[in-house]
C-alpha cells in the first residue's frame, strides 16, 4: 500500500472527506474494519460480476482509499480533492515497460529470482497478450524497454531461471518460432 501511495495509484483520505459523507455519516461512522464501498445488485440484469469492487473506494478505518481512475477518484477530482498532477488523466502504460522497472528494480536488490520470473513469461505475454506479440524481431531489437529488460538478464545472468520457471513458454510450444527463439538468446 505505501507504494501505492507513494506512486500516486492510491490516494488516501480522512472518511469525511468521502463525497457521500454528509449523507451518510451513519454509515461511514459504523465501519470498524477494511470495507470495499461498492454495493451490488445481484438480481439487477446490469449485474457483471464483481470485479468493479474497487470503483467506489474502500476503507481501512479512519482512511478512505481510492485507486487512480476509479469512480470514487473521478468524483474526488470533480470535488476539488485532487488536484494538479493527481487529477490528470491516466495513460496506458505498456506492460514491458513496467516489467522493465521491475527487473531495473530487483539488480538493484539482486533478486535474480524476480527477474528471471518476468523474463520467463516471454514475450508473447509482455507485448502482446491473447493474440500474440505482433511484433517481429526488428521492432523488438529497437524497443528501449526491451534491450533493458534483456541487459538486466543478461548482467544477472538470470536467464537459467527463467528458463526454469513454470511460467517459461518452451520454443517447441511457441506459435513464433523465430520469435521465442530470439527472446531465449540473449
Amino acid at each position: 500500500m505505501n507504494i501505492s501511495l507513494r506512486c500516486g495509484f492510491t490516494y488516501q483520505f480522512p472518511m469525511d472527506r468521502h463525497p457521500d459523507h454528509s449523507e451518510r455519516t451513519p454509515y461511514f461512522d459504523s465501519l470498524t474494519e477494511f470495507t470495499g464501498l461498492r454495493t451490488f445488485d445481484e438480481d439487477s440484469p446490469e449485474f457483471d460480476g464483481y470485479d468493479s469492487w474497487l470503483e467506489d473506494g474502500y476503507v481501512q478505518p479512519p482512511l478512505l482509499y481510492c485507486d487512480a481512475g476509479t469512480d470514487l477518484w473521478r468524483r474526488m477530482v470533480a470535488s476539488g480533492e485532487l488536484r494538479g498532477p493527481d487529477a490528470a488523466p491516466l495513460r496506458p502504460v505498456p506492460l514491458i515497460d513496467v516489467v522493465r522497472d521491475i527487473a531495473v528494480a530487483a539488480e538493484k536488490e539482486q533478486d535474480r529470482d524476480l527477474i528471471g520470473l518476468w523474463y520467463s513469461f516471454g514475450c508473447e505475454t509482455l507485448l502482446g497478450g491473447p493474440a500474440g506479440c505482433p511484433y517481429d524481431i526488428d521492432e523488438l531489437v529497437a524497443m528501449t524497454a526491451v534491450q533493458d529488460l534483456r541487459a538486466v538478464v543478461r548482467r544477472t545472468e538470470s536467464l537459467s531461471l527463467a528458463e526454469s520457471s513454470p511460467y517459461a513458454s518452451p520454443v517447441e510450444f511457441a506459435d513464433d518460432q523465430d520469435l521465442e527463439s530470439w527472446w531465449w538468446q540473449l
